[in-house]
């Protein structure tokens, strides 16, 4: 799955996690396509576990700036 504000393909390293999202995501549009898959080309990869490493730098740096006040 893509993100729609910046097009980087969600990873999920856990399978039955991946099935259980494309189904709930299947179900609210039966027209959509949506499948998993394993085969990620290799810089569509690297994008994504930037963006997740990213991520959670940043809910980290919140939680422990709303910790200090």
């Amino acid at each position: 799955m893509r993100d729609i504000e910046d097009s980087v393909v969600h990873v999920y390293t856990r399978r039955e996690r991946a099935e259980k999202i494309a189904q709930l995501l299947q179900e609210e549009n039966p027209r959509m396509h949506i499948s998993v898959t394993e085969n990620i080309p290799a810089p569509a990869l690297a994008r994504a576990l930037k963006k997740k490493s990213d991520d959670e730098k940043e809910t980290t740096t919140k939680e422990s700036n709303s910790q200090n006040d």
